[in-house]
Parts: C-alpha cells; sequence; structure tokens
C-alpha cells in the first residue's frame, strides 16, 4: 500500500516468503529497483543475508524494514550492505520518505533512531558465532586467511581480488570485531575456530 501510493504509474511489486524466495526474485528479475526485506525473515542468515542480495542484486537498493530499534542492529545492517532502515513502527509517511530517499541515492535510518559511527563489539565478548554473522561470507574469507599471517597482496591472489578490494574488507572486518589492527582480529580468529 505505501509503495503504492508513492507512485501514479502501477507497480510491479513481488512478494516473498521467506529468504530463499528473495535470492530467486532478484536473481530473475534485474530491473527491480528496491527490496525491502525483513531481518526476521525465515532464512535469513544473520547480517550476511544483506550481502547475499547485494552480491545477487549489485544494483537494487536495498531497505531492511525490522522491528527491531537497537542502534547496533541499524549499524550492522548498515555495515551489511543496507542502503536504508526502516522500523515498522514508523508510519508509512516515514516509510514513504525512507524509500524516496534510498532511490534518490542517499542512505536512510528511521529519524529517532541515533546510528554510531561505528560497532561498540570489545573483541573479549564475542564468540564465533557472533562473528559469523557479523560478517560477511568473502569478509570471513579474508578473516581465516589473515589468521594465516597473509598480506593483503596474497590475499587478492588466492580469492581473485584486487588489492583495493582485500583492504577495504580488512578495514570492514577490523571496524565489525572492534580490533585495532589485523594481527588483534587474527588472534581473535584463533580463539572463536574461525
Amino acid at each position: 500500500m505505501v509503495l503504492e501510493s508513492m507512485s501514479d504509474e502501477s507497480l510491479d511489486i513481488l512478494e516473498a516468503g521467506d529468504f530463499g524466495q528473495v535470492l530467486n526474485l532478484v536473481r530473475a528479475n534485474t530491473d527491480i529497483d528496491v527490496a525491502l526485506v525483513d531481518l526476521s525473515m525465515p532464512g535469513m542468515d544473520g547480517m550476511s543475508a544483506i550481502g547475499a542480495v547485494r552480491r545477487s542484486a549489485p544494483d537494487i537498493y536495498l531497505v531492511v524494514v525490522s522491528a527491531s530499534e537497537e542502534p547496533q542492529t541499524v549499524r550492522r545492517a548498515l555495515d551489511a550492505g543496507a542502503h536504508g532502515y526502516i522500523c515498522k513502527s514508523a508510519g508509512s509517511a516515514s516509510m514513504m520518505a525512507g524509500i524516496r530517499s534510498v532511490l534518490e541515492g542517499d542512505t536512510f535510518v528511521s529519524p529517532h533512531i541515533v546510528v554510531p559511527d561505528t560497532l561498540t563489539v570489545m573483541a573479549g565478548d564475542i564468540n564465533g558465532e557472533q562473528i559469523r554473522n557479523l560478517l560477511t561470507p568473502r569478509q570471513r574469507d579474508v578473516l581465516a586467511m589473515l589468521r594465516q599471517g597473509k598480506s593483503n597482496k596474497e590475499i587478492a591472489r588466492d580469492l581473485n581480488l584486487a588489492e583495493i578490494t582485500v583492504k577495504l574488507h580488512v578495514t570492514a572486518i577490523l571496524r565489525s570485531l572492534g580490533c585495532e589492527n589485523r594481527t588483534q582480529a587474527a588472534i581473535l580468529a584463533a580463539k572463536m575456530s574461525v
């Protein structure tokens, strides 16, 4: 209803009952402009699901619509690749404003949420499952190679990535895990058997 009220033209709205269907729809319909996903949708695997949608459809605008108003959850969703985060408690006018903002290329978060610049994860307060939920699959691959003591150049070669892409992944890993340097991240990964 909110989406239909945004446009004078008729819209094609596709619905999915679980995350597997979401991936199938975005892969099969390359002209989708925006995807609204719920973090509690069946089949969603933490924040890595956001990355999976973005990898399957890199040009799609992805907006999380969630009941959670926890600032750390919002930060994780944005770090995972969401373009916007709208709380289910938001009214339809706020939802429309958020979707419009994202479609115009901005990042949108429901106004009453103050999103931290970084995650406040203490390295000692995290376990292996949390690491898997905080990082995308590719970031976990990079972390595993950091654990082996490999340089960015070696990681780039082994994963067939550009070295700058590896640097970006390392920066995101450090921020997500609350580590100051790659050595701390490697030690944490070893402790957590990731």
